[in-house]
């Protein structure tokens, strides 16, 4: 059951993100142009050119796929391409909207609609695959959300998911910067802060988790295993981007691909 706390949380988390749908901060574009859909798209596989490898994107022709968290639509533009029945939820109505009318521009089939994936609205057993990329972190009952993908998955179902890793160079490094900072100025930051920031300043909710916490979240499912990985950091220059991307993000990636399927 939602608390009082919990409903005035994710009111904050739905503001902040109506706000400034997830993209739409690395282009000054105007939104809903196609020159903004197509610079938003151009970065965000610039910056992370595994997703297509690890998303699985032509992996699903023929399949009813739900995204939760779908932003501007730019990962559910991906997979419909492919040949996916693409469904899109997100907590906010500026994403859905900007998403729906991509997918027109395109002449591309796909449903949008505003929801909370802590209850979504949908039958049992409706979808082959559950999508989520970098979302139900930031839910303030992840857990609930993840009974839900559960709940609305067909039996022997995939789901695709991405939470942030707490056991990472970005944590690991990060949070005692952060805290000697904060004291600096008079503040005291701590872990759940330095989660948070990494989606702005303001941003109300971030949390992080280790793969032990995931196994135990995803334990109504079956086969659960793990890909961490992690963006390329645009103020790194080029050869501490290979490294980071060859030697460190595999093990230590602040980004933790989680894959499993629903039981029979």
């Amino acid at each position: 059951m939602q608390t009082q706390q919990d409903a005035a949380l994710k009111a904050e988390v739905h503001d902040y993100w109506n706000a400034q749908p997830c993209g739409t901060q690395f282009t000054d574009l105007p939104p809903g142009t196609k020159a903004f859909y197509d610079e938003v798209e151009r970065f965000r596989y610039a910056t992370q050119p595994f997703m297509e490898k690890l998303c699985g994107f032509k992996n699903y022709r023929g399949k009813k796929l739900l995204e939760i968290g779908c932003g501007l639509g730019t990962d559910s533009l991906q997979f419909a391409r492919n040949g996916a029945i693409v469904t899109g939820i997100d907590l906010t109505e500026e994403g859905p909207r900007l998403a729906q009318q991509r997918f027109n521009m395109e002449g591309l089939q796909g449903e949008f609609l505003s929801a909370d994936a802590e209850n979504l609205p949908f039958e049992d057993a409706t979808f082959d695959v559950v999508y989520s990329f970098g979302v139900l972190h930031h839910t303030p009952d992840t857990q609930r959300a993840i009974d839900e993908v559960y709940r609305v998955l067909k039996p022997s179902g995939e789901i695709v998911i991405m939470l942030y890793h707490k056991h990472s160079l970005h944590t690991w490094i990060g949070v005692p910067l952060f805290f000697l900072g904060g004291l600096l100025k008079g503040k005291v930051h701590g872990y759940k802060d330095w989660v948070r920031v990494y989606d702005g300043g303001s941003n109300p909710l971030g949390k992080a988790y280790s793969r032990s916490d995931a196994r135990k979240m995803f334990h109504k499912f079956r086969g659960v295993h793990f890909t961490i990985c992690d963006s390329y950091r645009r103020k790194y220059p080029k050869f501490l981007n290979a490294i980071n991307q060859s030697l460190l993000a595999p093990w230590s990636g602040f980004w933790m691909m989680i894959y499993c399927t629903k039981k029979e």
